[in-house]
């Protein structure tokens, strides 16, 4: 289910989770050498992501939706596209399918903004969880990059769109 990934989340890294976003070079990350134009966003960010990092580990649909904006959208792996509705619905089976240990961590990588209530982060996350697939539990792992848009509302940064779905 790469779109219920890109909504619940991820798993750590070993050697990326102690690297800082900033640190990145390659596909989608930062150059050591290019200025960070979007550091007070990205920290604004950065926690907004650490929020619902917690929301996915303690495996709480309720509070994984509420970082989403309520014109959320997203086009999937496959291309296909997926409503509010659509992607609400997959998080509730998802969650519903999970059991601890629960891992989730996102990497930021290049913000590029768009004024100062619009973002779009490259990201990549990886999640770790067990999950009953077909009846049976099972320890599953996936990592994606991805594009998401987030706008800042009154309630903080909510994630409005996901898009360029890849594999890491």
């Amino acid at each position: 289910l790469p779109i219920a990934i890109c909504i619940l989340g991820a798993a750590v890294l070993p050697a990326l989770a102690q690297v800082r976003s900033d640190q990145m070079t390659g596909f989608g990350f930062l150059d050591p050498k290019e200025e960070d134009k979007s550091k007070p966003i990205r920290r604004e960010l950065d926690q907004a992501y650490a929020g619902l990092e917690k929301a996915i580990e303690k495996n709480d649909a309720e509070a994984i939706l509420a970082f989403r904006h309520p014109g959320f959208g997203a086009i999937g792996f496959e291309g296909r596209t997926f409503s509010a509705e659509d992607l609400r619905s997959r998080t509730l089976l998802m969650v519903s399918q999970i059991r601890p240990p629960i891992d989730a961590h996102f990497l930021l990588g290049i913000i590029k903004l768009n004024g100062d209530d619009e973002a779009v982060v490259t990201v990549r996350q990886s999640f770790s969880r067990t999950q009953r697939m077909a009846g049976v539990p099972r320890r599953v792992d996936t990592n994606v990059t991805q594009d998401e848009t987030w706008v800042r509302t009154a309630e903080g940064w909510k994630l409005r769109f996901v898009r360029n779905v890849r594999n890491m």
